[in-house]
């Protein structure tokens, strides 16, 4: 565990410390190292938050249901092992807080309600 400000995080550096963080449910994940640099890029590749929410709400929950089948048929034709299909799934649950030269600061979603 990783204190700062205030917040306890589990401090990941590799994809193994990453996924047992996921698994774990830890509320706050702080990513340091050049790791960090490949899981922001995973993050960029997810709809933002207030994003989804517009759509969902201004789709009725119908995009909702076609986002997640995109997501599936995406998966299932990614060419990353399991582990980091794995990641990728549970990242989902997860938004940056903070990013800094050498780290990243995620945190659960559902924080926020």
């Amino acid at each position: 565990m990783y204190k700062v400000n205030g917040i306890e995080a589990y401090e990941a550096h590799n994809r193994t410390e990453l996924l047992a963080g996921l698994e774990a449910k830890s509320e706050y994940i702080l990513i340091k190292g050049d790791y960090y640099k490949e899981v922001r890029k995973i993050m960029d590749t997810h709809l933002p938050e207030n994003e989804s929410i517009g759509v969902a709400l201004g789709s009725a929950g119908v995009l909702s249901i076609l986002n997640y089948a995109i997501d599936a048929v995406r998966n299932s034709f990614s060419n990353a092992d399991k582990m980091d299909k794995k990641i990728d799934r549970k990242l989902n649950s997860f938004k940056i807080k903070k990013i800094t030269d050498d780290g990243l600061l995620l945190s659960l979603k559902q924080l926020d309600y």
